[in-house]
């Protein structure tokens, strides 16, 4: 729950129009790809990147309920 009001935080504290870094977003795809999923992150708002890299990075969290939780980001991705 911490997680989730920290990227609601995050993400209406960011520029709308500020693109996320480049080194965040390969970082990002890189993750995606050890749960077996791709996606162009470049293309994703602020937001749903910022939900990518808390979820990516919180490692209390086994494989499969890890993969379900970027699937349904990924699912619910709001682009730019």
């Amino acid at each position: 729950m911490k997680h989730l009001v920290l990227i609601l935080v995050l993400a209406l504290a960011a520029p709308a129009a500020a693109d996320p870094n480049p080194q965040l977003v390969r970082g990002i795809e890189n993750g995606l790809k050890r749960y077996g999923l791709e996606a162009d992150v470049s293309q994703f708002a602020t937001s749903t990147v910022t939900a990518l890299h808390f979820s990516l990075s919180d490692s209390s969290q086994g494989y499969f309920k890890k993969r379900h939780e970027l699937q349904a980001i990924l699912r619910n991705a709001v682009y730019k």
